[in-house]
């Protein structure tokens, strides 16, 4: 009887356990022109305290192949425009974030921040 109660106890552990750290890669947008799925990897969403920097890393998916991992840093001063770089760009420039960007929209309703759109620029 112990041993049964001992088994049980230690199964329920591993699957509560697991249920609960587990990470998701989560689809976010699929780039018709380049034919790749980008999916978000959830527990590498990263913020700074002033809700004006936050980071993340992606997959980018070809025919079900995984081609790159590329790391966004999105980064906004004051009231400008949300400006983004990745990992796969060339130099130390940053680019307007512009609407649609799934990537960017996933990240902030995670975090929990607001944004607004005027014209195609995120705020």
């Amino acid at each position: 009887m112990r041993k049964i109660i001992l088994a049980v106890t230690l199964i329920s552990t591993l699957i509560f356990s697991v249920s609960i750290c587990a990470a998701k890669d989560v689809w976010v947008d699929h780039w018709q022109s380049e034919g790749i799925d980008i999916y978000v990897m959830d527990d590498t969403i990263t913020a700074g305290d002033n809700r004006n920097y936050f980071s993340v890393s992606t997959k980018m998916v070809k025919n079900g192949n995984l081609s790159q991992v590329v790391v966004w840093k999105f980064s906004k001063v004051r009231n400008d425009m949300w400006r983004y770089e990745t990992s796969s760009m060339r130099g130390t420039h940053t680019t307007v974030v512009t609407h649609p960007n799934k990537v960017f929209e996933f990240c902030m309703a995670k975090l929990g921040w607001s944004y607004s759109i005027k014209n195609i620029y995120y705020y």
